[in-house]
């Protein structure tokens, strides 16, 4: 499995990103955002979760995974950041970007994942300085369920995963991604 160190993220991934905060920053429910800083925040939290995106977009590019990337117009909201796909079977997966040395934790609202649950989340770690990204691991909907670890910082119930919670990077293909190798 291909596995950068860092996933720069530049020329259109980069201009992809910065396009989609700038048009859904007006649509970004207030629910969701839950730091401070108005239209121009959640266009910056935008655009970091969606370089993110585009990290693992390389991931499954670098690996020749088949997926299907969302379109979902800006103004909606999305039911996967990714979907992958075979002949027998799709995955939803959810990318998560945090920014922050000290964040050590995986956070998914718990009404988002009773209403719109996604099959596998992937947390990553954005540099904002260098706009690259660092896989830090993953997780199942099942593996969150079966943990059940629920808190509330003052921003409704999220279900968090500890960064030793999840599993490792490398795991990802054996246990999900070999099933999605594009066939030649």
């Amino acid at each position: 499995m291909i596995i950068r160190e860092n996933y720069a993220i530049t020329g259109d991934l980069y201009q992809e990103a910065l396009q989609y905060a700038e048009r859904s920053k007006a649509f970004t429910s207030n629910r969701h955002d839950f730091h401070a800083g108005g239209l121009d925040n959640k266009k910056k939290k935008m655009f970091e979760g969606k370089l993110g995106e585009k990290a693992v977009k390389l991931l499954f590019i670098d690996n020749a995974v088949s997926f299907i990337e969302d379109h979902t117009g800006y103004d909606e909201r999305d039911e996967y950041d990714f979907l992958l796909v075979n002949k027998t079977e799709q995955l939803t997966v959810d990318v998560k970007t945090r920014t922050e040395a000290y964040h050590k934790r995986t956070l998914e609202m718990v009404e988002q994942a009773r209403n719109h649950p996604k099959d596998i989340f992937i947390s990553v770690r954005l540099f904002r300085e260098t706009n690259t990204v660092k896989l830090i691991g993953w997780y199942t909907f099942h593996d969150m369920m079966q943990k059940n670890q629920i808190e509330n910082q003052g921003y409704l119930d999220n279900y968090v995963m500890y960064d030793k919670d999840l599993r490792p990077i490398r795991d990802l293909e054996p246990f999900v991604l070999n099933r999605f190798k594009k066939e030649n």
